[in-house]
């Protein structure tokens, strides 16, 4: 009398796990990968949306919002949103933002902004960091602009911070996915 065994045999079963093995570190970096660029395109959306608003607060009152001093203040984009709504919310916390930093009441990092200020009350730091920055052939001299807006990006490292963990800091140091999609800089939007 023959019996059939159908179980599996020990080669048979490492054959299977050494398969899943290569298919998981073929799609978990894939998979990280399009977590960040999916980061990447929800910034960039968001600060179009922030430009829009800058731009029709300027048509309004005749400037742009001032920069407040505190990089991390939550309330930034406040002028924008009373008492005329020229956007719906007013804290826009950066996907990207360094884990367990927070502002003052305990919400996420927002966005940072910077603008040359008012007449009456310039802000020197936005033309100091434009004209101060290793990229600045790619974004022209710090008059140009009026305003920027900036994201930490994928290397979780604000570089227009004083607080930058690598060089160089207190710049612009735009990011580019070309290097990879965790490459130093900042995600940046200069206005208009």
């Amino acid at each position: 009398m023959l019996s059939s065994n159908k179980a599996f045999t020990l080669i048979e079963l490492l054959i299977v796990v050494a398969i899943i093995g290569i298919l998981a570190a073929i799609a978990v970096p894939n998979f990280l990968n399009a977590q960040t660029r999916a980061k990447i395109a929800r910034i960039q959306a968001d600060f179009k949306a922030l430009g829009t608003s800058l731009e029709m607060y300027k048509m309004d009152n005749g400037r742009y919002i001032s920069r407040y001093n505190n990089i991390s203040w939550p309330n930034r984009f406040y002028p924008l949103t009373t008492p005329i709504s020229y956007i719906s919310k007013g804290r826009w916390p950066d996907p990207f933002a360094p884990k367990g930093y927070t502002t003052p009441d305990g919400d996420p990092i927002n966005f940072v902004y910077e603008s040359h200020g008012w007449i009456e009350a310039p802000v020197p730091y936005m033309k100091i960091k434009c004209d101060s920055s290793p990229h600045q052939f790619l974004h022209g001299k710090g008059a140009s602009y009026m305003w920027a807006l900036v994201s930490a990006g994928p290397d979780v490292d604000l570089n227009v911070d004083s607080g930058a963990k690598g060089y160089p800091q207190d710049v612009f140091f735009l990011y580019d996915a070309s290097n990879g999609t965790k490459s130093a800089g900042d995600l940046i939007r200069f206005g208009p």
